[in-house]
């Protein structure tokens, strides 16, 4: 019998292909190959309009963990660092950069967890973004949320967020992909200019997965309401320090996703200082579907990389678990957390990525080109020091 794949082990679906094809027919997306489903406005003909719902995933879970380890109530703020950049970094990636309309939506259960400790943390999380967001020309306008008790449906929390959006259809990134496009990859790990602390560059996807296979099996009798199905299998507790993460594990995992509406902001502002905003012609941000996220753009296109060895917490999760490396990169962005895909003309959409990387500290790889596939459908092919995979 053959041995199941990550995905198949949590009963998840990495490329959301079930939601898919229940409801692409009646989704209406003006432009399909782009990143993320937007419409034309109708009430404002020339602007386009995106509505992006999504959370940090159970990612709050291993935040509750590491609360009741360590006592730090500040660990709950990185929970909105995550919602926010699940939901702002994929609809900039399609172009929309300028003003969010943000709401979240908090499931609690107060009798496992410290409702007040959470919530009051989440709010400075929130206030801490909108702030960094600011400086970097993002305005953000929080319009509140809701909070439920949920007892009976919920063993800890979870938090969502919803962010509405307009630009100018002449703004929008189309995923107008093209044979012979040069395929960037901007890093997940290191540390930004605005992050606090160094990235293990974790970000929001493949979590159950790392909990389960890192976190010590004590916990399943220490905090029996903070796994579901899927045990704690591990043998690291929250504290131990790894050299080679050069962190604890603990701290690894709950490393925050980038905000990469700000680096595609940065960039989109370059290009278009150098009146080469054309040349960029679609953006990947490598949650679910890991490296090969980059399928959801464009059509008929082949995408041929070359990757960089990973960063040591995918190194970790992989000896540790015993996964292979092909479905490792279906559930892990392994160390590549956001795509730029363009033209390579007069090498200009380098020169404004190489800038942009330098204003932020976030390292930048040449990963591969563009090829013509042979149907409609899109596939990628993956190189590196691990193997040679195709999907």
């Amino acid at each position: 019998m053959a041995k199941k794949s990550i995905y198949e082990k949590l009963g998840v679906d990495p490329h959301k292909g079930a939601v898919k094809s229940v409801f692409e027919k009646i989704v209406r997306n003006d432009f399909p190959g782009a990143f993320c489903v937007m419409a034309r406005d109708k009430k404002n003909p020339g602007f386009m309009k995106v509505k992006h719902s999504d959370g940090s995933g159970s990612k709050s879970i291993q935040r509750c963990l590491h609360y009741f380890e360590t006592r730090d109530e500040t660990i709950f703020q990185g929970d909105i660092n995550d919602a926010l950049s699940s939901n702002a970094s994929d609809i900039a990636a399609s172009g929309f950069i300028e003003h969010y309309e943000l709401t979240d939506v908090v499931n609690i259960n107060s009798k496992n967890v410290p409702k007040d400790i959470i919530l009051g943390q989440l709010g400075m999380g929130i206030q801490k973004n909108i702030e960094l967001y600011k400086q970097f020309g993002i305005n953000i306008e929080f319009l509140g949320g809701e909070t439920a008790d949920l007892p009976d449906q919920v063993n800890s929390y979870a938090i969502d967020m919803d962010i509405r959006s307009k630009a100018r259809e002449e703004d929008i990134i189309k995923g107008n992909i093209k044979s012979g496009d040069l395929i960037f990859g901007f890093s997940s790990a290191g540390q930004a200019k605005w992050e606090e602390k160094p990235n293990s560059g974790q970000m929001t996807n493949g979590l159950t997965f790392t909990r389960t296979a890192l976190m010590h099996s004590d916990y399943n009798k220490k905090y029996p309401f903070l796994f579901g199905k899927n045990k704690y299998a591990g043998r690291y507790k929250v504290g131990d320090y790894k050299e080679e993460l050069e962190m604890t594990v603990g701290k690894a995992i709950l490393s925050p996703m980038r905000q990469w509406a700000i680096v595609i902001k940065l960039l989109i502002d370059e290009l278009k200082k150098k009146e080469a905003f054309r040349l960029l012609h679609g953006i990947s941000i490598n949650t679910g579907g890991g490296l090969t996220k980059i399928s959801n753009l464009g059509k008929g296109i082949k995408y041929v990389k070359k990757i960089p060895d990973p960063p040591p917490l995918f190194r970790l999760i992989q000896s540790e678990s015993g996964e292979s490396w092909k479905n490792m990169c279906v559930t892990f962005n392994m160390g590549i957390g956001m795509e730029a895909v363009g033209s390579g003309e007069g090498g200009i959409l380098k020169d404004a990525i190489d800038s942009v990387s330098k204003k932020t500290n976030v390292a930048f790889y040449e990963l591969g080109k563009c090829e013509r596939n042979k149907n409609k459908g899109n596939k990628v092919n993956i190189a590196s020091s691990l193997g040679t995979f195709e999907f």
